[in-house]
């Protein structure tokens, strides 16, 4: 599936930037369909990197390697949602 970045919405405090949200959309050929939308927090940041210093490429990537996490499916959940 080709998931692509559709908005980045930055939230500042007094000129800095506290996090970032980033949607994502994405289809294929046999009408699967993704939209997810998720924020981004100084938690997200590595090595002591702020907003202020990632490019739109560097904080698509972290957003996502936070959608892949927060989409795998793990084997021992129990939950359903219908």
């Amino acid at each position: 599936m080709d998931i692509i970045v559709t908005n980045l919405n930055y939230k500042l405090d007094k000129g800095n930037t506290v996090s970032i949200g980033v949607s994502f959309q994405g289809s294929d050929s046999d009408f699967d369909n993704l939209n997810a939308t998720l924020n981004l927090t100084s938690a997200d940041l590595s090595g002591g990197k702020t907003f202020d210093d990632l490019s739109k490429k560097d904080i698509a990537s972290i957003g996502r390697n936070k959608l892949a996490k927060l989409t795998a499916i793990t084997t021992d959940s129990t939950s359903t949602t219908a």
